[in-house]
């Protein structure tokens, strides 16, 4: 099925449960975070046992990657996203009933193996729906996903009170093995390809399939190798804020309790959403007059985040840090779609979840690392020099990688476009 079959109701109705499931699928992976505290004494754990928790989800999402990816390209994508997410709904909800580290740490892992089949299946899925010159646009809607589902776990977890933290787990499990039912009777799956510009021009068909070989090329190309690097910088940013934020605040006295440093984060989370958006509009309107645009949003982007997060660690009153939080999140958060519109701009259509895949698998083995560093760490020292040090580190690596990119995305961009074009059959 073309991109031109599908109305504007249903694109609608498409990205609007896409959104609503990633959601889900990034809160159910930070239920955890605002309910911490509560966890650690009802299950008599410490912060490197808290550590090897967080990093053993992104191990297994760095796992759940090599075979969602793959899969994404070569299967129904759609079929793919809403068995995974009632495979990890299920899981959620039995994260209610764990009783010690082990089945704390088995239960994290196995959900988030499961919920690595989304943003692989979803992303290309809604880019060869809609039209390229909004994908800047769509792609900023679904990076606003990931604080906005943050911020539900926040949200929830502080309403019912974060001593009864297993009921957010048990809600969460539900919400999502319903939307995953639902994905199955809406989503439609488009033709892959469909919304290059090539394909368009001659309405024809992108004739280009998956393979093993064409994906060893993919990961040749420089231009796809530093965007790793950048997606690693601003991921492990984001992440080690979302669970870490709240302990930090509470531990410095910044926040006089779990609940209160929970809903504290909902500045920053306002302003990742904001800058997610912007980000995104920003690109498509740039794109008409330069094709670096995504690069110019990024810089500004790492920069931006530098700059606000050395003010953010050096303030200790908390209606000074929350307003700080919220221009680091909506400068950084600009980063998001662009990335996005980065790999989509340099690789083939048939291996866009393969390489989104590959970046997460990347990305999730360094925040793997990260988090156990940051619980060692912590534990030796202080939580402020581990987290903080941490964040400031991704930001300098990932204006560093940017200005690298100038370098390598036209070139990689023109190639991209000319095997696109030479794959491309009139129908």
């Amino acid at each position: 099925m073309s991109r031109s079959t599908f109305s504007t109701r249903y694109l609608v109705l498409a990205i609007v449960l896409l959104m609503l499931v990633s959601i889900v699928n990034v809160a159910d992976k930070e239920l955890l975070a605002p309910v911490v505290d509560a966890v650690k004494v009802d299950l008599d754990l410490n912060d490197t046992q808290i550590g090897l928790i967080r990093s053993s989800v992104f191990l297994a999402a760095l796992l759940g990657q090599l075979f969602w990816g793959p899969l994404s390209d070569r299967w129904v994508r759609k079929y793919i996203i809403a068995i995974g997410t009632v495979i990890w709904s299920g899981l959620t909800w039995m994260t209610a009933f764990v009783t010690g580290f082990s089945g704390m740490l088995l239960a994290r892992a196995s959900m988030s193996f499961a919920e690595g089949c989304f943003n692989p299946s979803a992303y290309a899925l809604l880019t060869d729906s809609t039209p390229k010159r909004r994908h800047g646009l769509i792609l900023g809607l679904m990076s606003l996903t990931y604080p906005v589902g943050t911020a539900a776990a926040l949200v929830v977890a502080s309403l019912i009170g974060t001593q009864n933290w297993r009921q957010p787990f048990k809600i969460y499990g539900v919400i999502g093995l319903f939307l995953g039912i639902l994905v199955l009777w809406l989503i439609r799956e488009p033709q892959r390809g469909a919304s290059e510009e090539a394909v368009e021009a001659v309405e024809g068909v992108y004739t280009g399939r998956f393979s093993f070989k064409e994906f060893r090329k993919v990961l040749a190309i420089p231009t796809v190798l530093l965007t790793f690097g950048l997606d690693t910088c601003q991921a492990s940013v984001n992440w080690s804020f979302a669970f870490w934020a709240p302990t930090y605040l509470t531990r410095y006295g910044i926040a006089p309790n779990s609940e209160m440093a929970a809903l504290a984060l909902l500045p920053a989370i306002l302003g990742f959403v904001f800058g997610a958006v912007i980000g995104g509009l920003l690109i498509d309107r740039l794109r008409h007059r330069t094709p670096s645009a995504p690069l110019w949003i990024s810089l500004a982007a790492m920069v931006g985040g530098l700059v606000m997060a050395l003010l953010v660690f050096n303030l200790f009153q908390l209606v000074w840090l929350m307003t700080a939080a919220f221009f680091l999140g909506l400068v950084t958060y600009m980063v998001m779609p662009a990335v996005s519109i980065i790999f989509f701009s340099v690789v083939p259509p048939e291996t866009k979840a393969s390489t989104i895949a590959a970046s997460n698998v990347v990305l999730n083995l360094v925040i793997a690392v990260l988090s156990i560093a940051i619980g060692w760490f912590s534990d030796l020292t202080e939580l402020r020099w581990a987290f903080g040090g941490v964040i400031l580190l991704m930001y300098a690596v990932g204006i560093l990688v940017v200005l690298l990119l100038m370098r390598t995305y036209p070139r990689d961009m023109e190639k991209r476009d000319a095997l696109v074009e030479n794959r491309v059959e009139v129908e």
